[in-house]
C-alpha cells in the first residue's frame, strides 16, 4: 500500500486501523504509524535501517508496518528536472531522492519515512509546489546508488564557480603580468574540465545529436537537440561559460585567442562507463561573445539492419538491389539534417568487404568506419570535391561516397566516374526525389550521359518515434478518417503487406501520451520516411528525350507504384511507430485540417 504525502499531509488513521492506545502521531500530527505491530517501534525501525539492513523480507516487514512499497531496484534513469525538485544536500542530510514525477504526483524514495523532520520537509515542498508525494521505503546500499544521479552538472557547477572565485581572488593580490598566466590556466582547471565532461555526459544520456552552448543576456544557456528539437538544460554563470567555451576549444585544438572567426574542429571523449564518441566542434563569433556548437557523433548508434533505418516494400527491394551494382549512381535528397548521410553510411557499411575498395569525400568526416577510407575536403588549400573526386579515380576504388553535390564541376565528375566503371554514392539539396533529376540537367548535366548513369534517386525525412512507455490509441475524426483512407486506397496490397498492414486495415493511429522514460515528449527517437524512383528503361528514355520533364518523370514514377514520402509516412503511422502530426510536419501539405 502506498503511503501519499499530499499537500495536508493527511493519512486516514481508520482506513489502516491504527485508532488506538498504540497509535503514535509524527510532530506534525498528520501522519501515523503503529507501534505495537513494530515489535519495539520506531526506535527498533531506526535502528535496523541505522545498521544497513538490507535482507528483503526485513525491508518487506518494516514497509508492511509503515503502510508504504518497498523500492528494490534503481532506476536506470531520473530526470534532472525530477532529480533537482529536492536538492542534493537535502536529500544526503535526510536520506530521501524523488525518483519519479508523473502528473502531480512525486515519487520519494526514502531510508526512515518515519523521519519527522524530514516529513515537514516534503510537506512544505508539496504545499509550496501543489503536488502529492508518495513514499517508498528503500535500503541504504541502494539509496547510495540512486544518490549517484546527483553526481552532475549541479556538483560540477559549484565547484567550478568555487575555484573561479578562489583563482579570482589570488590573481588580482598578484600584478597584471601573472594574472595574464593565471587566467590561461584556469582554463585547464580540474573543476572546469569535470563541467564539460558532465555536460558531454548528459548529452549522452539523453540521446542528444548536438550541444549547443551560447551566450545570452549576462549568462551561457546550455541547450541539447534531442529527437531533432532543442530543449534548453542549464545555465552557466557568464564566467564559466567563458572558462567552458575555452576548455572546448583547446580540447578540439582550436586557438583560444581566435575569437573574432569561425572555427572548426573535432575531439574524442570516452566516458567512465568506457562509452566512446567523437565530438565536432564549430566555434562562431556573436554579439555577446562565441558561441559553441558540438555535434554528438555515436559511432555505436549507426546501423546496417534497413528496417531500423525506416525501409520497408518496394522501398527496401529497390534500394537493397541498387546499391549492389557494379556501377552508377546512387543519390540521396533532402534538407540538411534529415539523415541522408547516415543513411549512407548504412549502406557503406552492407558494402565493406575485404573484396572493394571504398573510398569517402566529405565535408567533414562524420563518423570514421574501419575498412573505409575517408578523406576530408579542405577547399581552402584548393582540395574540394571536385579535385579530389579526380584524385579518388587514381586510387582504384570499387565504391565512392561524394558527400554532397554542390557545383556543375562534381555532378560532372561523379557522372563520368559512374560511366567508367565505379558505384557512386552523392547527396543533393531537393525537395524530393522526383526534382532531383531535372535540377541535375538544370545544373548542366547532358541528358543522354545521366541517363546512362543513375540509377536510383531516394528522398527522405526524419520523423520521431511514438515513445513505446506511454504508446496510446486515438481517435480521427470523420473528416481526417476520410482524408487518411483516400492516401491509404490508393496503396498496393503488396505494399501493404509489406508494411505489416492489412489491405483493409482501420484507421487506427497512436500518440504518446508522455511520460518519465520519453522526458514527457511523448517521442523517443526518429525514423526517416522515403520516397525512392527507380532509373528503369522508361525513366531513362524521359531523362534523356524529354531532357528530364518534371511532370514526366512524376507520372512514371506513379506507374512504377512509387509511394510518395506523405503514403510512406501514413503507413509507418498505422505501424504505430510515428504520429500523423509528424508525417505532416515533413511533408508537403495538410492531412489533420478538419475541413472538406
Amino acid at each position: 500500500m502506498m503511503m501519499s504525502v499530499l499537500s495536508c499531509f493527511s493519512v486516514d488513521v481508520d482506513r489502516y486501523g491504527w485508532g488506538d492506545e498504540n497509535t503514535v502521531l509524527s510532530r506534525d500530527n498528520s501522519i501515523a504509524f503503529n507501534l505495537s505491530m513494530a515489535g519495539e517501534g520506531v526506535q527498533k525501525t531506526q535502528t535496523k535501517q541505522e545498521n544497513e539492513v538490507d535482507d528483503q523480507s526485513t525491508l518487506i516487514a518494516q514497509a508492511k508496518l509503515l503502510g508504504v512499497p518497498v523500492l528494490f531496484d534503481a532506476p536506470k534513469e531520473i530526470l534532472k528536472t525530477t532529480l533537482l525538485i529536492i536538492p542534493e544536500d537535502t536529500a544526503k542530510k535526510y536520506e530521501m531522492v524523488p525518483f519519479l514525477k508523473e502528473g502531480d504526483t512525486l515519487s520519494v524514495a526514502m531510508v526512515n519515512p518515519q523521519e519527522s523532520e524530514a516529513l515537514n520537509v516534503l510537506r512544505f515542498l508539496a504545499e509550496k509546489e501543489h503536488i502529492k508525494i508518495e513514499v517508498s521505503l528503500v535500503a541504504k546500499k541502494l539509496f547510495s546508488q540512486i544518490m549517484k544521479h546527483y553526481a552532475g552538472t549541479d556538483i560540477a557547477l559549484k565547484e567550478a564557480i568555487f575555484s573561479l572565485k578562489n583563482d579570482s581572488d589570488e590573481a588580482s593580490e598578484k600584478d597584471q603580468a601573472k594574472k595574464k598566466s593565471k587566467d590561461t590556466e584556469v582554463f585547464q582547471d580540474a573543476p572546469i574540465a569535470k563541467l564539460v565532461a558532465v555536460t558531454v555526459k548528459h548529452a549522452m544520456e539523453g540521446r542528444a545529436s548536438d550541444i549547443h552552448i551560447e551566450p545570452i543576456e549576462g549568462s551561457f544557456r546550455v541547450r541539447f537537440r534531442v529527437d531533432g528539437i532543442l530543449r534548453s538544460q542549464f545555465v552557466f554563470p557568464i564566467e564559466i561559460g567563458r572558462a567552458v567555451i575555452s576548455r572546448i576549444k583547446i580540447l578540439a585544438n582550436l586557438k583560444i585567442d581566435e575569437k573574432r572567426k569561425p572555427q572548426d574542429g573535432r575531439f574524442r571523449f570516452e566516458s567512465e562507463e568506457g562509452d566512446i564518441v567523437d565530438l565536432r566542434v564549430s566555434s562562431l563569433p556573436v554579439i555577446d561573445g562565441e558561441k559553441i556548437v558540438m555535434r554528438v557523433l555515436d559511432k555505436s548508434a549507426n546501423s546496417t539492419d534497413v528496417e531500423q533505418l525506416g525501409l520497408w516494400g518496394r522501398n527496401r527491394v529497390i534500394l537493397e538491389r541498387r546499391i549492389r551494382e557494379p556501377f552508377g549512381v546512387v543519390l540521396m535528397t533532402g534538407p540538411t539534417g534529415s539523415g541522408k548521410t547516415t543513411t549512407l553510411y548504412a549502406f557503406l557499411q552492407i558494402l565493406n568487404k575485404e573484396e572493394r575498395n571504398i573510398v569517402t569525400l566529405e565535408d567533414p568526416v562524420e563518423y570514421y568506419v574501419e575498412g573505409i577510407n575517408q578523406s576530408q575536403i579542405k577547399p581552402e588549400i584548393g582540395y574540394t570535391f571536385a579535385s579530389g573526386l579526380r584524385s579518388i579515380l587514381r586510387q582504384d576504388p570499387n565504391v565512392i561516397m561524394v558527400g554532397e553535390i554542390r557545383d556543375t564541376e562534381t555532378a560532372e565528375l561523379v557522372v563520368h566516374a559512374a560511366l567508367t566503371g565505379h558505384l557512386v554514392f552523392s547527396t543533393l539539396h531537393t525537395n524530393d526525389a522526383i526534382g532531383a533529376i531535372p535540377r541535375l540537367i538544370d545544373m548542366g548535366l547532358e541528358p543522354f550521359l545521366l541517363a546512362s548513369s543513375l540509377q536510383v534517386v531516394a528522398a527522405q525525412r526524419l520523423v520521431r518515434r511514438i515513445c513505446d512507455h506511454c504508446r496510446e490509441e486515438y481517435p480521427l475524426t470523420p473528416v481526417q478518417n476520410k482524408r487518411i483512407q483516400g492516401f491509404f486506397d490508393v496503396i498496393s496490397p503488396e505494399e501493404k503487406k509489406a508494411y505489416g498492414l492489412q489491405p483493409e486495415q482501420k484507421m487506427i493511429f497512436f500518440k504518446g501520451k508522455g511520460c518519465e522514460k520519453c522526458g514527457q515528449s511523448g517521442y523517443r527517437g526518429r525514423i526517416a520516411i522515403y520516397e525512392v524512383v527507380e532509373v528503369d528503361e522508361k525513366m531513362r528514355a524521359i531523362i534523356s528525350d524529354k531532357k528530364g520533364s518534371e511532370g514526366e518523370v512524376k507520372k512514371a514514377a506513379i506507374e512504377q507504384g512509387m509511394l510518395s514520402m506523405k503514403q510512406g509516412g501514413i503507413l509507418v503511422a498505422l505501424k504505430g511507430m510515428t504520429t500523423l502530426s509528424e508525417v505532416e510536419r515533413v511533408t508537403e501539405g495538410k492531412i489533420l485540417i478538419d475541413e472538406e
